[in-house]
């Protein structure tokens, strides 16, 4: 049973970070329903992010060995003082601001008594007796890509990222990546759309900064893990992991370019509005 329980971890996980419908949401409201509220991680679930990572990775390769030539292309000419940031090139321009984004994260090491850092704090939206929250934020990730798809209904959408997204984008991933409900790649792509970003790019800017926030956390999650998992478990997980992350990628592309994004919103607006009436009521009963 503990194998088919990794392989459906690994495709469900899959299918909610990469789709605008939020992981961390459907697990916790999952988790709350089973009972499961001590909020311990299985070793499966950071093996399942670390794959989620890989398969990214294999689908959009292209784009990663580009930004990852620009990266060294710019460490190159820092080296010699030939470095000219304003002359840089669409690719490279959209590392700096990938970069950028990524400097607010330094806030989760604020310390926050008596959780330790900021990021436990945020994390303990989670797993807390009630789905109130997640119905709430996944609400709000819906009304989100409802939004997105009216600004790309009316708007042509042709703006490359500048300095004010990605830092726009940055500072709701302190909360997008650690609170259940949201989603990291919902909302970095909705606020992109929201900035007149093109949809192009707004999609290589979820993935880009998807890869480097689920290997980390895949890697803390199987290291600090309480709950051990086997060698036949580990290898299901990966290999499924990699397959459907492989496989979202695309659908996400698909969904995009088909204009699809409406019906997720609808989905997540009548979920979260359910859960967070169940979450009421947890409250009220408890």
């Amino acid at each position: 049973m503990s194998f088919i329980t990794a392989i459906l971890n690994a495709i469900l996980q899959a299918i909610g970070w990469l789709l605008p419908i939020s992981e961390s949401g459907h697990s916790s409201i999952y988790h709350d329903f089973a009972g499961i509220s001590d909020g311990y991680v299985w070793r499966v679930t950071g093996i399942v992010h670390i794959g989620i990572a890989l398969g990214i990775l294999l689908a959009s390769f292209s784009i990663f060995k580009r930004l990852s030539l620009e990266f060294f292309g710019a460490g190159k000419e820092l080296f010699k003082r030939q470095l000219k940031i304003k002359e840089a090139s669409p690719a490279r321009k959209m590392l700096y601001m990938v970069m950028l984004s990524f400097l607010p994260m330094l806030l989760w090491l604020i310390p926050i008594k008596p959780y330790g850092l900021l990021y436990k704090l945020l994390r303990s939206f989670s797993y807390n007796g009630t789905i109130l929250d997640e119905g709430l934020f996944i609400a709000f990730i819906g009304l989100l890509v409802f939004l997105a798809v009216k600004q790309m209904n009316v708007s042509r959408n042709d703006k490359p990222v500048s300095l004010i997204p990605a830092l726009v984008v940055g500072f709701s991933s302190v909360i997008l990546i650690p609170v259940a409900g949201m989603s990291l790649t919902a909302g970095v792509f909705t606020i992109l759309i929201l900035f007149g970003v093109t949809k192009k790019i707004a999609y290589r800017y979820c993935l880009v900064m998807s890869v480097p926030v689920l290997l980390v956390m895949g890697i803390v999650e199987a290291v600090t893990a309480v709950y051990a998992a086997g060698v036949v478990e580990i290898i299901l997980a990966l290999v499924f992991s990699v397959v459907a992350s492989f496989v979202c990628t695309r659908v996400l592309k698909f969904i995009i370019a088909k204009s699809y994004l409406a019906y997720f919103s609808y989905y997540d607006l009548a979920l979260g509005a359910v859960a967070a009436v169940i979450g009421a009521i947890q409250l009220i009963v408890r």
